[in-house]
C-alpha cells in the first residue's frame, strides 16, 4: 500500500495548506512540507465526499455492465461486456479512493476526536468508515483492514479474512452507536446561520438518522454473511423512513459535483455505455422479459432509470440522464439526482427476505409492506413521488405494486409461471431477489446478491463469456506495492470466502 501512503500525505498536506493561509505572506518563513496540525471537523465533510465518490465511481459502472444492467458500446466499454476481460490497473484508482480518502482519513478524525473529546462525531466517523470498509471487503473479499496504518509506519499490511472483516466491522459499528448516544463534547458543527452550508451533508447533525444508519450498516453486513436473523433483529431497528435514507448528494453549480454517472455519460465519454440491457427489458413493458403483471406496473421505474435510444442515440436503451443541466425531470443518472447508498427500502428487503427464508406467510407479508411503500412512489423520482418526465398526468409513467396473495406463488400464479415453477416459497424468494436486483440498479448491492445467493435471482448475464463475475480483483498498485497480496491472485470468477 506504499501509493496509498503516499497519496494520503500528498492530500493532507494540501488539505492543510489550503485551509491554513489567511493572507500570502502569513507563516512565510513557515516549511509548506512539515504537516501542521488539523481538527476533526476540518476531516468531516471530505470523508463524506470520499465516501460517496467511492460509491458511485467507474467501478460501480463496471458492475453495472456485469449484471446486465448497462452495456459497453465503444472502444475498451466493448471490451469491458466481458467480464475476463478486466485489467488490476481498472481497480487502482477506487482502491485509493477508498483506502487512501476515505477510510485513512476517517480513522484520522476519530483519533482527532478522541483528542477533542468529542465521541459523537467519532461515531460519525466510524460508521463511514464501517460503510467504505464492509463495501470494500464485500467486494474483493480478504483485503488490508487490521493492519492499515494512517501514520504510514507500516506500507504492508496484512490481508486479513473476509469473515474476519464483517466481524470487526460489527464491533466497530456497535462502538459508533455507543459514541452517537454521548452527550460529551461538541459534537458535529452545525452551521451558524441560516445559508451557510452544513458540514454534515448527509444528515446535517441530526445523530438519530446516524444512529440509524449504524444499524442499517449491521444489517446489510449480517445479510452479506448469510446470518439472516440478525439481519433482520437489526434492520428492525435502522431506517424506517425515507427523511432518514443515506443519499450521495450532487448539484449543477459545476461539472465537479455532478453525478459521476451523469459526468462521464454526457460530458467525459458519452458513447462508451448504454442502458441496452437485461434490466431495462425486465422494466419494460413491450418486452417478452417484462416481470410487471396484474399487480405491478413498472411503466414509472422503467421510464426513471432508462430511456428508449432510438429517440437520442443509436442504441436501444439509454440511462435516464436527464435533470437539471441537461434539462427535462430528473432520471436515475441525472447530473443533480441524489443516489441511494443505504435507504429505508432496503431494510424492508432485508426483513423480507429473512422472513421468507423460514416461512412463506411471514415472507409474503414482510414483502407487501415493502411494495406498500413503493406503491407511495419510494424510490421512483425525485422527492419519491414516482417519475413523469415533467408531465404529473401523463399514464404512461404510472405505476402499481398491489398486495400479493399467497395464490399468487402457487404453479400457475402470476409469480411461478416460468418454465422453472418452484415451490410457493422459492417462487417468493426469487420475487425478492429480482427486486432486490430493479432496486439496486446503479448499486454495488445487485452485484453482491448475485454470489451470495447464487443468483436466486435468475438475472439473464451475457453470453458467450466464461464463468460469472463474483468478486473485483485487486488493484495493480497493491500488486506491485504490497508483497502480502494473495497468491495466486484470485479471478475475477472466483467467489469471495464467505459466498463459498
Amino acid at each position: 500500500m506504499k501509493r496509498k501512503i503516499s497519496l494520503y500525505i500528498g492530500i493532507t498536506s494540501l488539505f492543510v495548506g489550503l485551509s491554513g493561509c489567511t493572507s500570502y505572506v502569513e507563516n512565510i518563513n513557515v516549511d509548506p512540507d512539515n504537516l501542521t496540525d488539523i481538527d476533526s471537523k476540518n476531516l468531516f465533510q471530505g470523508v463524506l465526499l470520499a465516501d460517496q465518490f467511492f460509491h458511485t465511481s467507474s467501478v460501480a459502472r463496471d458492475a453495472m455492465i456485469w449484471m446486465n444492467m448497462a452495456n459497453g458500446e465503444n472502444r475498451q466499454y466493448v471490451a469491458l461486456n466481458n467480464w475476463n476481460n478486466t485489467t488490476a490497473s481498472e481497480f487502482d484508482d477506487s482502491w485509493n479512493t477508498a483506502y487512501v480518502n476515505c477510510i485513512t482519513q476517517a480513522k484520522l478524525a476519530q483519533e482527532k476526536a478522541d483528542q477533542e473529546v468529542n465521541p459523537r462525531l467519532k461515531g460519525a466517523m466510524q460508521v463511514v468508515e464501517a460503510h467504505c470498509m464492509g463495501t470494500v471487503t464485500s467486494l474483493w473479499g480478504d483485503v488490508p483492514y487490521s493492519e492499515v496504518d494512517i501514520h504510514s509506519k507500516n506500507l504492508s499490511p496484512k490481508y486479513d479474512s473476509q469473515a474476519s472483516i464483517y466481524a470487526r466491522l460489527q464491533i466497530l459499528l456497535d462502538n459508533a452507536i455507543t459514541n452517537l448516544n454521548s452527550q460529551i463534547g461538541a459534537g458535529i458543527p452545525m452551521p451558524k446561520g441560516q445559508n451557510d452550508p452544513p458540514v454534515d451533508i448527509f444528515f446535517k447533525g441530526d445523530y438519530g438518522k446516524w444512529i440509524k444508519l449504524a444499524y442499517s450498516l449491521k444489517a446489510r453486513y449480517y445479510l452479506h454473511v448469510k446470518n439472516y436473523p440478525l439481519a433482520k433483529q437489526n434492520a428492525l431497528l435502522g431506517m424506517s423512513s425515507a427523511t432518514e435514507d443515506l443519499n450521495a448528494q450532487f448539484g449543477n453549480s459545476s461539472y465537479q459535483d455532478f453525478n459521476p454517472y451523469y459526468s462521464f455519460l454526457v460530458y467525459d465519454r458519452d458513447d462508451y455505455m448504454s442502458g441496452d440491457s437485461y434490466a431495462a427489458r425486465l422494466l419494460d413493458s413491450n418486452e417478452a422479459l417484462y416481470r410487471g403483471n396484474a399487480k405491478t406496473n413498472e411503466a414509472a421505474r422503467f421510464a426513471y432509470n432508462y430511456q428508449f435510444g432510438s429517440d437520442y442515440f443509436s442504441e436501444t436503451y439509454m440511462l435516464n440522464i436527464f435533470g437539471g443541466d441537461y434539462g427535462s425531470y430528473n432520471g436515475k443518472f441525472g447530473s443533480d439526482t441524489n443516489m441511494p447508498l443505504v435507504t429505508y427500502g432496503e431494510m424492508l428487503l432485508i426483513i423480507a427476505e429473512s422472513d421468507a427464508r423460514t416461512s412463506f406467510s411471514d415472507g409474503l407479508a414482510s414483502y407487501n409492506s415493502y411494495r406498500n411503500l413503493i406503491n407511495s412512489g419510494y424510490s421512483i423520482g425525485i422527492g419519491n413521488i414516482g417519475y413523469s418526465e415533467g408531465f404529473p398526468d401523463d399514464a404512461s409513467y404510472a405505476f402499481s405494486y398491489d398486495a400479493y396473495d399467497s395464490t399468487d406463488f402457487d404453479a400457475g400464479g402470476i409469480e411461478n409461471n416460468t418454465t422453472n415453477v418452484l415451490t410457493n416459497q422459492g417462487a417468493l424468494l426469487r420475487e425478492i431477489m429480482q427486486e432486490r436486483y430493479v432496486y439496486f440498479i446503479g448499486s454495488f448491492e445487485a452485484f453482491t446478491d448475485f454470489g451470495r445467493t447464487n443468483n436466486q435471482a435468475e438475472i439473464q448475464l451475457k453470453t458467450g463469456f466464461t464463468g460469472t463475475p463474483q468478486r473485483f480483483i485487486y488493484p495493480q498498485v497493491e500488486i506491485n506495492g504490497n508483497p502480502n497480496t494473495p497468491s495466486p491472485l484470485p479471478s475475477i470468477t472466483t467467489k469471495t470466502p464467505v459466498h463459498n
